[in-house]
């Protein structure tokens, strides 16, 4: 643990090679990240978590493309939620598990991922999402 001088707090100090990304289950979710999946509808079929010392401390949650636009397209994939526990905030695990949600959306090949939250703007404008009217938007490109 690290105290933070300036506001009193205590944080826990990580690097992403304290942590992992798995598969994860809404029933196994700390108490607040599970009150916030559960209001989430439809219920998403993506749920990651990020474990540290088997302890859960991050998620997040996507839903995969459903339908299909006039055109073909399908529709974008959209996060649902991105949490990490307060301990755990300002170590790159929230920034990790957008990261991992974008790859996992790129592997099942989407091309867009819709971000339908209110913000923090600097975090997700600072993960090279932009901001649009109803949360955030990231366009994937072929290489």
């Amino acid at each position: 643990m690290v105290d933070n001088q300036s506001t009193g707090s205590k944080f826990m100090a990580l690097s992403q090679r304290d942590y992992e990304v798995f598969r994860g289950d809404p029933a196994a979710l700390p108490a607040e990240m599970a009150e916030v999946f559960g209001t989430i509808q439809p219920t998403p079929d993506v749920l990651r978590v990020a474990k540290f010392q088997q302890q859960v401390i991050g998620c997040y949650a996507m839903h995969s493309p459903q339908s299909s636009h006039a055109d073909g397209k399908l529709t974008p994939f959209e996060l649902g939620m991105v949490m990490v526990l307060d301990a755990y905030q300002r170590n790159g695990v929230g920034r990790w598990l957008v990261g991992h949600a974008i790859g996992v959306a790129e592997s099942k090949g989407g091309r867009d991922l819709r971000v339908p939250l209110p913000g923090p703007v600097k975090f997700f404008e600072g993960l090279g999402l932009r901001q649009v009217p109803g949360g955030f938007h990231y366009a994937m490109y072929p290489e």
